[in-house]
């Protein structure tokens, strides 16, 4: 019984480190997305409010 009690801990703290990696690979991904995706917003928003009053008053 101590033996097996041993074994399961062990199999827990491997799963736990295994989901502290996929935590962090998550947050890289959703900060490299969001990033990427706020950007973009960013740079619409720029084009937007910037160079639409100039083609508007050129046309």
């Amino acid at each position: 019984l101590t033996a097996h009690s041993s074994q399961l801990t062990a199999h827990s703290s491997q799963l736990t480190a295994h989901s502290s990696q996929l935590t962090a690979h998550a947050d890289y991904v959703i900060g490299r997305v969001f990033c990427k995706a706020l950007k973009q917003a960013f740079s619409h928003f720029c084009e937007e409010a910037f160079y639409t009053p100039y083609e508007s008053g050129v046309a």
